[in-house]
């Protein structure tokens, strides 16, 4: 992009307040008597406007994604990637999100631990490891970087995640919400003035709209009902996404991670209005590579300073959710796995120190390395699903359902399942039809079925009472 001196110190002034902010973070996490609770939880103490603000920003990590659905498939986006997360999240908050809070566990890995045992803890954190490396989204951020500045990709994968996840080392959990606080206004202002921009220069939305081809107009945009159902099942990730946890359990208390998550909602709803609007003016007037929408559509319309503005709101709607991801997956190496292993005893924060350490180090080698392969790993999140969907929506149930066995049958099975068809779905294995078939359907499904199928076979056989449930 073309910036200007002033879009440029708009940038540095973001990057400078985001990093002063973290910091500064540290001096109210460290009034905390309860030091693991409030660098893993901001001490249970989130209220309703800083749990709606960390929630809505978390949730937007793919933005140049999202720009290149609308751009190649029109309002169909909202069909696939908005109205089944909408739907998910609200049944996350009617009947998770309370229960999640009133649970003493901290971690997912936590709380299937302590309902069915030590190992399926860790197998807990394993599949939990494999949602948060956040290795697609320090690659988005060094894209980013690098189309501002002009430098390498893998010194800008660097800096990018140094600026991101630096502060969390001291300010924990809190670090985390504040800036998220910050990067939450900066997503809607900044899509925001792209979208009013984008109406002064080219003309209403229905002016744009009369411009678009047909298929982008449709809600089903060429595709089959098996599709946007395909996309529903895809949506059953929020019930085990590690961020709606944390969130849950960081919570004031049960209603306000209730209402937060509602709220949430709605401010999705808003934001997916701004983005899909965007992409389709970006459609309608400009030729180029849809996952540039927005970027370009922000070159082509916006004036010295808004320009720097919208860049800022990309680079926070990547960071939000980098620094969410990066924490999660330090807590899951260090608090649930490395403090585990080792037998003598440290800190919550010196352990969770170390797994973020780790998780930035493998995100960036990843990045580095395997920047055509990171979105097939990160797609491997559908792997975790199926695993983790049943055995942890159950262990919230006052009733045991499950024995530990079973749970860890399930656990293993499903997303070994899934993980086997990714891997054979991805590379050209098996030739011919059966390779048409197996891309054909979401990796996800399978192991989804297969948990379901377990699932009834063990709940019935507990409930007649033929095993006993340990």
């Amino acid at each position: 992009m073309n910036l200007s001196i002033v879009d440029l110190i708009v940038i540095a002034v973001y990057f400078l307040v985001v990093i002063l902010i973290g910091f500064f973070s540290y001096k109210l996490s460290s009034r905390h008597k309860n030091k693991k609770t409030e660098f893993l939880l901001a001490g249970r103490q989130l209220t309703l406007p800083l749990f709606v603000a960390t929630l809505v920003a978390t949730w937007y990590g793919l933005i140049l994604g999202v720009g290149e659905f609308v751009y190649s498939q029109g309002v169909v986006d909202w069909v696939c990637m908005g109205l089944p997360y909408y739907c998910a999240a609200t049944l996350f908050g009617v009947f998770i999100a309370g229960k999640v809070r009133k649970s003493t566990a901290e971690t997912i890995p936590e709380q299937v631990s302590m309902r069915y045992g030590p190992v399926a803890g860790r197998i807990a954190s394993i599949l939990v490891l494999i949602i948060t490396i956040p290795a697609a989204y320090i690659l988005m951020l060094g894209v980013l970087l690098q189309m501002i500045t002009g430098m390498g990709l893998p010194l800008c994968i660097i800096l990018g995640t140094l600026s991101s996840v630096l502060y969390l080392f001291t300010g924990g959990f809190r670090a985390d919400v504040t800036t998220n606080a910050l990067q939450f206004f900066l997503m809607y202002i900044g899509f925001g003035v792209l979208l009013i921009f984008a109406i002064l220069k080219y003309g209403s939305i229905s002016t744009m709209a009369a411009a678009l081809p047909e298929s982008h107009l449709s809600f089903m945009g060429g595709n089959s009902w098996q599709v946007i159902v395909t996309w529903f099942i895809i949506s059953l990730q929020t019930f085990i996404d590690p961020s709606f946890h944390q969130r849950s359990a960081a919570a004031k208390t049960p209603t306000v991670a209730k209402k937060g998550i509602l709220i949430s909602v709605l401010f999705w709803i808003l934001f997916d209005f701004l983005t899909i609007t965007s992409g389709l003016y970006a459609r309608v007037h400009l030729k180029i590579d849809p996952i540039m929408a927005f970027p370009a559509l922000g070159e082509q319309i916006l004036p010295v300073f808004w320009k720097g503005v919208f860049v800022v709101s990309l680079l926070a709607t990547v960071m939000s959710t980098l620094n969410s991801y990066s924490f999660i997956s330090g807590m899951t190496i260090g608090n649930d796995i490395i403090s585990k292993i080792f037998k003598k005893q440290r800190t919550t924060e010196y352990y969770t120190r170390i797994g973020l350490g780790i998780a930035s180090v493998i995100g960036i080698f990843m990045a580095i390395l395997l920047p055509s392969a990171v979105q097939l790993i990160y797609k491997t999140a559908s792997i975790a699903v199926p695993g983790l969907l049943i055995p942890l929506l159950t262990s919230f149930s006052k009733e045991r359902i499950l024995s530990r066995v079973a749970a860890i049958c399930i656990m293993v099975a499903s997303s070994l399942l899934s993980g086997i068809w990714t891997l054979l779905s991805a590379f050209t294995i098996i030739p011919g039809v059966f390779q048409v078939y197996l891309l054909s359907i979401e990796p996800m499904i399978p192991g989804i079925v297969l948990s379901a199928v377990l699932f009834g076979i063990f709940a019935v056989y507990n409930r007649v009472g033929n095993t006993k449930v340990v």
